[in-house]
């Protein structure tokens, strides 16, 4: 009996505690359920305060402000363009010294950094080149100040002297190498020039990677240790940081905030920059400086370094400063014209604004272009179609123009008779994606540009220079630079994660902020489908514009996947047209293609854009400091 009670004991146990579970169970599936009704509603209340604001945006009295907005902004004051307060140059040098205040404020401790350091597998030791000439004596041990304060204690300065007239230099190193082992001199008894004094002083270097730094030059105390650390998780070639401008009096201004490696805009301008650091192997095989690029020797030997190895990387702090010197475009113009005739491009170089080049290259063929517009405006189609016609210097081309219906189409129609285009018909809303992929079925060429029918050419070899980029194989897609009536930029690049996901910087500014690289062709993650160049293997291959997108992120997403497959995304600034912008299609992003988006591209949105500096703002286009 006292066993059958126990059996009963624990067996009414179990049924109690199965009994328990299920009721747990139970309440889960009411919470869970309860949660997706919560869910469900907060997203039907956020889709219909979506529709609305997207109703308020495209009202007349909202455009109509938007329209006023936009033009005080970028109005001309007797004929000169208007600068924005927050852009003239005492405002930028404000905005910049509080910024640097803020970094400093957020360093690691020298405890913190020296625990990193100690962590580090890999501890190249940094050979510093300094050619020595006539510089002033102060200037002169600020920059060694600069090296011996280093937290990362793995360098040496090597140093060659290039018979310079103070007689205290070489006490003053020999004083230097005295004391500390690490400094080695070397003096020349004639004058040799920066470019020979630099292959002198690298034969006395032992370290694994060698940095030309300039006698005039300041490091920031944690430059070598941001070096080190970056090596740490790739080994790269050639490796470079932000810097900025010393006034005399040793003040910090003008950064130059850089994008990651980008080969086509190191063919517009030595945005590398003053200070880099090379690995000893790469500098050997691109057999160091050449004496007859005196002035521009360090720019020669980044693109004879970068043809070799894309093994290139950028440390995004400010880590360098230096008097600013004009650059000697005369003998980088020689520098780039050698790297085209060692590449066996056909191609030319030609003067740009902002101290930049423009790599104008030959058209090899005449593959058969076709322009697809989509458009239910008659009249921006007409002036479009009118432009195209006019200032279009590339003969082999077609039109095919999608219209969209939508209700009296009669001046449509008329206009679309007398044209010679091949002419596509869609009806029901707005579908940027579905319309464009239905002109590319009707297409005949060889290559697909997408066209805005609110764009106008300001050049004429516009299409030229998109079709010579295209021609190279690894180029996947390429946007043009589209500017305001105003004369300010409304595209030229877009990045990720800037606003609702992407956005265009330097949008409504005129290159005045702390972004200078607008003017530049270059590697960009997106450009916008009003002006998009593609070659149709490719659109076939990436499976046209995704349907999903109807009406925004459907050309971003393009390109992230175009990327994605292997090929290079290049905005050609030499590829001018201007754009009114949003004249015919629903204005304002949908919080379903934002989702969407986010939920197919947000681990490199949170990686941010390589294209674009993580020191400056995300939440608006100005590019302003973070």
């Amino acid at each position: 009996m006292p066993k059958e009670s126990e059996s009963l004991h624990q067996r009414a146990s179990r049924e109690e505690l199965l009994h328990l579970v299920d009721e747990l169970l139970a309440e889960r599936d009411r919470e869970r359920e309860e949660t997706a009704r919560r869910l469900n509603r907060l997203t039907e209340s956020l889709q219909t305060l979506d529709a609305r604001l997207l109703t308020v945006e495209n009202s007349r009295i909202f455009r109509s402000i938007q329209s006023i907005a936009n033009h005080l902004r970028t109005w001309g004051v007797k004929g000169k363009r208007y600068v924005h307060p927050a852009h003239g140059e005492a405002a930028q040098i404000r905005a910049y010294q509080l910024w640097l205040d803020r970094q400093r404020v957020g360093t690691q401790s020298d405890s913190a950094i020296r625990d990193i350091t100690a962590s580090f597998v890999y501890t190249p030791v940094f050979s510093l080149l300094m050619h020595v000439s006539q510089l002033r004596r102060n200037r002169l041990e600020a920059a060694v100040d600069s090296i011996l304060g280093q937290s990362y204690s793995r360098w040496e300065l090597c140093v060659c002297d290039d018979a310079s007239l103070d007689s205290g230099t070489t006490s003053y190193f020999q004083a230097l190498a005295s004391k500390d082992t690490r400094i080695q001199y070397v003096r020349s008894e004639q004058v040799m020039g920066a470019a020979s004094s630099l292959n002198r002083a690298g034969m006395l270097a032992g370290g694994e990677y060698v940095a030309p730094f300039s006698e005039g030059g300041l490091l920031s105390q944690h430059a070598l240790f941001y070096f080190a650390a970056a090596l740490q998780e790739k080994r790269s070639d050639l490796i470079y940081c932000d810097e900025d401008c010393l006034t005399a009096d040793g003040q910090h201004q003008r950064p130059s905030f850089k994008p990651a490696w980008s080969p086509e805009l190191l063919t517009s301008s030595m945005y590398l920059g003053r200070f880099f650091a090379t690995s000893r192997t790469a500098m050997d095989t691109a057999g160091w400086f050449r004496q007859e690029f005196e002035g521009a020797h360090l720019y020669d030997a980044a693109l004879r370094i970068a043809e070799q190895s894309s093994s290139i990387q950028r440390v995004a702090h400010v880590l360098y400063g230096e008097e600013e010197a004009e650059p000697p475009r005369p003998m980088e113009k020689q520098v780039l014209q050698a790297a085209i005739q060692r590449r066996g491009w056909q191609a030319s170089v030609a003067d740009a604004q902002d101290a930049r080049f423009t790599i104008r290259r030959k058209l090899e063929g005449t593959p058969l272009a076709s322009i697809v517009i989509c458009s239910r405006n008659s009249g921006l189609l007409r002036r479009c179609l009118r432009s195209i016609d006019n200032l279009t210097a590339y003969p082999v081309r077609e039109t095919v123009v999608v219209q969209h219906k939508s209700g009296d189409d009669a001046a449509m129609e008329r206009l679309l008779a007398r044209s010679h285009c091949i002419r596509v018909t869609h009806a029901g809303p707005f579908d940027f994606a579905s319309m464009n992929n239905r002109g590319a079925q009707a297409a005949n060429g060889e290559v697909l540009v997408f066209l805005n029918d609110d764009v106008e050419p300001l050049s004429a070899d516009w299409l030229n220079e998109l079709l010579a980029q295209l021609q190279r194989p690894e180029i996947g897609v390429v946007g043009a630079k589209l500017l305001y009536p105003s004369g300010a930029i409304q595209h030229a690049g877009i990045a990720l994660g800037l606003m609702d996901g992407a956005g265009h910087p330097d949008r409504g500014g005129f290159g005045q902020g702390f972004w200078k690289w607008s003017a530049a062709t270059r590697n960009v993650s997106a450009v916008t489908g009003a002006c998009l160049a593609i070659r149709r293997r490719v659109f076939d291959e990436l499976r046209g514009f995704d349907t999903c997108f109807p009406v925004n992120y459907n050309d971003v997403d393009l390109c992230l996947r175009a990327r994605q497959a292997g090929y290079q995304v290049v905005c050609e600034t030499a590829s001018l047209l201007q754009h009114q912008e949003s004249k015919t299609r629903v204005q304002g992003v949908s919080w379903k293609e934002r989702e969407l988006f986010h939920e197919r591209w947000g681990k490199l949105i949170e990686q941010g854009d390589p294209y674009y500096s993580p020191n400056l703002t995300r939440v608006k286009e100005d590019c302003s400091l973070g």
